[in-house]
């Protein structure tokens, strides 16, 4: 009786297991799941980072799949997971971009989906009047008409910069304690009296490119500092008019990067970084944040915002400085008199982003500017690209500096927009850094650039001081490469 109900019992533990594999097997169709996948992009075939992939259950499917969420990595990635058999709603969302939606149909026995997503840029749509920028900006357009023609009429010339671009000049003279008008009339003069026309006509043109840079600075800079207690609609007519001024000079921001050749000897065509794009994507995210819906949030992203706009100008006319030292070079040994023109281009650029270099790298400041002052012969684009690269590398530094004191004092706000100031000055050289010390290196301080920012965003101070340490040590490496 005993060893009957031993096996009676060891019987019945097998027949249960097996009951129970069974019903598992019947029922895994149902709990099989499908991986979606891929890459969101903007019309460049850029990257967009932040998008959000929002995945809905269509009512025929019954409800049974709850929606899901993902936000893309720097790289455009996103990747949702555990979807099953169904119809289902996808949306794309990213602000400056136009959203995205389409039906996606999931078929039994799918085990990964690869979806790849193309957004197309929005447009920008002032609500305020900008009559007085906007007629500096026709102003600056008709000068650049008039300087193209030979002979160039000098007194055209002063009609056309007379009225709301004069007025607008002075404004900046008196806001930043410069003498750009003066620099303005004195190249009318110049051309009035055929003392070299070329390059006064130049000076006329890059100066104005200053004027309207720091008139968008002031304007951004104004919505931050009044971003908690000022009017919406005066807000959003600052905003409006940086927008406006913008137009003056977005043909320098839509050019492409220009690098040390290979043998470092001279300036070449780099990649595009479609700095036009990301400040058109960087105003109308701004403009979205003065609704100040969630106060905190919006304050941090018109922080952000402003610095994506004025480093990506900056960068603009950091590429401009070297297009015209490419200029130089091209033609000194055939034509130096040809040579002066871009080499006068260059310095006036150069005086734009200036204090960018100078206040790291007084020294090399001093380099550059002789060189595109002086002889064109002595011209050296590897000593140009290094003397300018130690500043922004500086700047870096100063950035991960303040980004280490926000964390500490747990200013979420502050640490998230120093670590975008650093990310952003080190554009500036990473395709640089790239030539010297190879495509693993920048991708890896591309890498540590984003982590910082990720970590700032959850006030991590272990991983936020782990990829500043990282930065540093890239940033060293590439000093040492450098003139």
């Amino acid at each position: 009786m005993l060893l009957f109900n031993t096996l009676f019992v060891k019987t019945g533990m097998v027949v249960g297991l097996l009951c129970s594999a069974s019903l598992v097997d019947v029922n895994m169709p149902d709990l099989q799941a499908t991986e979606l996948f891929g890459i969101v992009s903007d019309e460049n075939g850029d990257p967009i980072e932040g998008a959000r992939i929002t995945i809905k259950t269509k009512k025929n499917t019954g409800g049974k799949n709850p929606n899901k969420t993902d936000t893309t990595d720097d790289d455009g990635s996103y990747e949702i997971g555990d979807l099953k058999k169904g119809n289902y709603k996808v949306t794309i969302i990213s602000g400056g971009y136009e959203k995205v939606t389409e039906t996606l149909k999931i078929s039994e026995g799918s085990e990964e989906i690869e979806k790849d997503y193309t957004l197309t840029f929005s447009s920008y749509t002032k609500t305020s009047k900008t009559k007085t920028m906007d007629a500096a900006v026709a102003s600056y357009q008709e000068i650049g008409t008039l300087r193209k023609q030979v002979p160039i009429d000098a007194n055209a010339l002063a009609s056309a910069y007379e009225g709301e671009l004069q007025d607008l000049t002075k404004e900046m003279d008196a806001e930043n304690t410069l003498a750009l008008d003066s620099d303005v009339l004195g190249a009318i003069d110049d051309i009035k009296n055929n003392n070299e026309p070329d390059l006064a006509a130049q000076v006329i043109d890059k100066t104005l490119q200053r004027v309207f840079y720091l008139a968008i600075l002031e304007r951004i800079t104004d919505v931050h500092d009044d971003f908690h207690d000022g009017k919406k609609s005066d807000l959003t007519f600052l905003w409006d008019e940086a927008y406006a001024a913008y137009q003056a000079i977005v043909g320098t921001a839509d050019r492409e990067n220009k690098v040390l050749t290979e043998d470092r000897t001279s300036i070449e065509t780099g990649g595009n970084p479609n700095l036009e794009d990301q400040i058109l994507v960087a105003f109308i995210r701004g403009q979205k944040a003065l609704d100040r819906k969630n106060h905190d949030e919006d304050e941090i992203i018109i922080g952000v915002q402003r610095q994506v706009i004025r480093l990506s100008l900056v960068r603009a006319f950091y590429i401009a400085v070297l297009r015209e030292v490419e200029g130089v070079l091209n033609n000194r040994d055939s034509d130096p008199e040809e040579a002066l023109v871009p080499q006068k281009e260059g310095e006036v650029y150069y005086r734009i982003i200036e204090e960018f270099v100078s206040r790291d790298n007084p020294e090399g400041n001093e380099i550059i500017k002789s060189q595109l002052t002086g002889d064109v012969a002595d011209v050296h684009a590897d000593t140009i690209v290094s003397e300018l690269s130690k500043g922004f590398v500086g700047r870096v530094r100063g950035e991960l500096a303040s980004n280490a004191s926000a964390l500490g004092a747990n200013n979420r706000g502050d640490a998230m927009v120093t670590a975008e100031e650093a990310l952003l000055y080190a554009k500036v050289f990473l395709e640089d850094l790239e030539l010297r010390l190879g495509s693993d290196e920048s991708d890896e301080m591309n890498d540590d650039l984003h982590d910082l920012r990720d970590a700032s965003d959850e006030v991590d101070k272990e991983d936020a001081a782990f990829a500043s340490e990282t930065i540093s040590a890239s940033l060293d490496s590439y000093e040492n490469e450098l003139l």
